[in-house]
């Protein structure tokens, strides 16, 4: 589907907003504000991935389970090793200080192909990251445009068969 048509590079993040922007629907996760077609594209994005990186805060929120095929890391300055399942990555403050700086400590733990997934402040601090590909999506346009404008970032669509995808950031000429 999408994945073939935007040739990913190794290290990607992605968000779903709904149509007003929004990160988080009714139910109180991000899993509410996607159909099919966005299910389909976080699948297939995962899918490629050594290792899945989310912060402490949306592993609670989202209340991740360890993926199948991928490890788990979880960068946070509150939550210790003992607060998460067995086998997930803890990135602490002795690690990494920066969303960009967790990363890099995947990187220099040998994993080439590490998919992000955090909130707005975790996102929007990877758009900057010259070697992270920034991925926003949404089942509407005006879903991108609104969060785009709230947080003055640019954009450039790159899809919108089915579910509207723009890439976000350094790499972003909209």
């Amino acid at each position: 589907m999408i994945l073939s048509q935007l040739n990913l590079g190794p290290i990607t993040a992605t968000l779903v907003v709904g149509a007003d922007g929004e990160h988080v629907g009714q139910d109180g996760t991000s899993k509410s504000l996607g159909g099919p077609f966005d299910f389909e594209w976080f699948v297939s994005v995962r899918r490629r991935a050594e290792v899945i990186l989310t912060s402490g805060r949306t592993y609670l929120d989202e209340a991740y389970v360890v993926p199948a095929k991928a490890k788990l890391a979880v960068f946070s300055r509150r939550l210790r090793e003992a607060d998460l399942a067995p086998g997930v990555i803890h990135i602490s403050e002795q690690h990494a200080s920066t969303f960009g700086d967790a990363v890099n400590h995947l990187l220099s733990l040998g994993f080439e192909t590490i998919h992000c997934e955090f909130g707005p402040t975790g996102f929007l601090g990877l758009t900057s990251e010259s070697k992270v590909e920034a991925y926003l999506s949404s089942e509407t346009m005006g879903g991108i445009e609104r969060f785009t404008a709230k947080h003055g970032v640019e954009f450039e669509f790159v899809s919108s068969h089915g579910l509207f995808i723009a890439r976000i950031g350094s790499v972003a000429v909209h």
